[in-house]
């Protein structure tokens, strides 16, 4: 039976990559790079992307979930990240090259002014007829010129997005530099990837605390309208990415002696990484704090939800049987994996006999013994809680 399940997922693993890059002709233009091949920690939520920004659905323009940068830009951004990293944070992006069609799209959205379905989340004190006049959209964008980038930062140590005050593209005096509307703490995190930004060369934008311009831009007067996407190479490079930072991740806490060589990452709908996590079994004295059960948990934290439906995790073994349960209640539907569980015995690491167990009818004693025990003061605790309407997941 493992077998079979190992085929349908290396299938699985296949069309994951499909589907994150579609097959396209498209090449890079010369003179632009993907930013996570200059700077391997950059890690990447695409909102244009996907459909939580301002306007509410996919932008015209973005048709793969990567970063693009002119090379002289992504360099002076791999300065800032060195310098960041060596603080404990990576950078995580936003948005960087933006086509012309996709600003074209931004200016007829502010138009339609029926339109307001993300105003409570994005400019909920902004009256959408101010948009222009506010400067928060303009029919020209600095971005189309190849040398900005929206970020933010990451702590290395826990994974998490460090409090700036407000969130990416939130319309509003909070995302000013120098605003008295935040604490002390959330202006000193955004001093710190402002000082590491305009250390590399970058200039700030007064209005906007993740959005920053190299100030030696390579093409000042020109505003390009090349499509986001993957050429041949990168068709599979987002993925080999994903495995790169998960195993990164079980590198790092195994060296540590935290725990075995496990690591995992989940990724949502659109092809952007949520988050990587890795076994900890020996560091928290935790039996259950597996790589999967981790990344799953530190997922659901960041979401706020306790349902991943639509997402997809990777593994760097193959998810052992308390696992694929934690993934199935977690109602993801999509696993892909890199080691075989023949290569994790061969270390040491064995799960064959709880398969066993369980396709032999949990009867093995010597592996488990299960009894049955008070039911009825049980059910009426079911029964309870069934009367209460609570919420079944």
């Amino acid at each position: 039976m493992k077998r079979r399940v190992s085929c349908v997922l290396t299938l699985v693993l296949v069309m994951v990559v499909l589907s994150i890059f579609p097959v396209s002709a498209f090449v890079l233009p010369e003179g632009f790079v993907y930013v996570t091949d200059v700077i391997e920690t950059a890690q990447l939520d695409m909102r244009y992307y996907g459909d939580y920004n301002f306007v509410g659905r996919r932008i015209p323009g973005y048709e793969a979930p990567v970063a693009i940068l002119t090379e002289e830009a992504a360099a002076a951004l791999k300065v800032a990240a060195d310098i960041l990293a060596e603080q404990g944070y990576y950078i995580k992006i936003f948005d960087a090259y933006r086509p012309q069609r996709a600003v074209d799209s931004f200016v007829s959205w502010a138009k339609d002014l029926e339109d307001q379905k993300m105003k409570d989340l994005f400019y909920p004190d902004v009256d959408k007829s101010k948009l222009f006049e506010l400067g928060y959209i303009a029919e020209k964008s600095g971005h189309s010129r190849g040398s900005t980038v929206d970020l933010t930062l990451v702590e290395i140590a826990t994974g998490r997005e460090v409090d700036m005050g407000s969130g990416f593209d939130f319309f509003g005096p909070i995302s000013h530099h120098g605003t008295d509307l935040i604490t002390p703490e959330q202006e000193a995190n955004r001093n710190i990837l402002r000082d590491a930004m305009v250390a590399a060369g970058f200039n700030i934008y007064p209005e906007e605390w993740w959005h920053y311009t190299l100030k030696n831009e390579p093409y000042p007067n020109e505003y390009f309208d090349f499509e986001v996407n993957v050429d041949e190479a990168g068709r599979t490079s987002a993925m080999d990415e994903v495995v790169r930072r998960a195993i990164e991740q079980a590198r790092r806490t195994m060296n540590e002696n935290l725990g075995g060589p496990f690591g995992a990452a989940i990724i949502d709908p659109e092809g952007n990484l949520v988050c990587v996590a890795s076994n900890s079994v020996l560091g928290d004295n935790d039996p259950t704090a597996h790589a999967e059960v981790n990344v799953i948990r530190l997922a659901c934290q960041i979401l706020g939800t306790y349902d991943l439906s639509g997402y997809t995790i990777y593994a760097t073994g193959y998810p052992c049987p308390m696992c694929l349960s934690a993934i199935i209640w977690a109602n993801i539907k999509e696993v892909a994996y890199g080691c075989r569980p023949e290569d994790a015995e061969e270390i040491g690491f064995r799960d064959d006999f709880i398969y066993r167990f369980i396709e032999g009818g949990r009867q093995d004693i010597s592996v488990l013994s299960i009894t049955e025990y008070g039911r009825e003061q049980c059910l009426e605790l079911f029964k309870e809680y069934s009367e209460l309407g609570k919420v079944i997941y």
